[in-house]
């Protein structure tokens, strides 16, 4: 009986395996979407430069007839995220004030039309 267990029995292949490293405390910085459509979403700022608006040319596309088809840019510059209005028709508020131009910082709230959006700072 001894041997008909061990018949059924597989051996383990052992082998070397490379071991990548993830660094369990960074993430991205990233738009929460928490009103608007398709809200909640997350939209990942994963370049350096990125047009925010409802148009196809847009990189973060947002479809909403309150945005302008380019509505504002956001731009990496060392540590700082520079948000920039691009004309838009009803604007940019940053935490309740209308800008132009702002550096945002984690937990900025924006809204753009009926869009509100949390910024999240990546480490």
């Amino acid at each position: 009986m001894v041997e008909d267990q061990d018949k059924d029995k597989e051996e383990t292949r052992v082998r070397e395996i490379p071991v990548q490293l993830v660094d369990m405390f960074s993430y991205p910085t990233v738009l929460e979407m928490i009103h608007g459509p398709d809200a909640p979403r997350n939209m990942v700022l994963d370049k350096d430069e990125l047009l925010v608006g409802r148009g196809t040319n847009a990189d973060l596309q947002i479809d909403s007839l309150d945005l302008s088809r380019l509505h504002f840019s956001l731009t990496h510059r060392g540590p700082d995220w520079i948000l920039q209005d691009l004309e838009s028709a009803n604007g940019v508020f940053l935490n309740g004030l209308k800008i132009y131009s702002a550096v945002l910082h984690n937990g900025d709230r924006l809204q753009v039309g009926d869009i509100l959006l949390v910024f999240h700072e990546g480490a």
